[in-house]
């Protein structure tokens, strides 16, 4: 085979791996909603939780995607049983 030939394939692989790693399990919370209208830099800065630093989520911005911390939802179908409860 040819040297051009043996390199495009490689480079094929390559994108493969670099794909299946970035989409391994999302870390826990969620990403902040974007507001409606919003339109963020149409750049991708990340490509999966594990593309950004520890506790932050790689989310969407209204066009690309940005490295976001992680917001944590408090379910309100459990009874409350700490401080402050009423």
């Amino acid at each position: 085979m040819k040297k051009g030939t043996i390199f495009v394939l490689l480079a094929f692989v390559i994108m493969g791996l670099e794909a299946a790693w970035a989409q391994k399990s999302p870390r826990s919370g969620f990403c902040p909603e974007v507001p409606k209208g919003t339109l963020g830099t149409c750049a991708e800065m990340c490509s999966g939780d594990d593309s950004c630093p520890k506790g932050m989520k790689c989310c969407s911005n209204g066009c690309g995607h940005v490295c976001k911390t992680a917001v944590f939802r408090v379910s309100t179908n459990q009874p409350c049983t700490g401080q402050g409860c009423t």
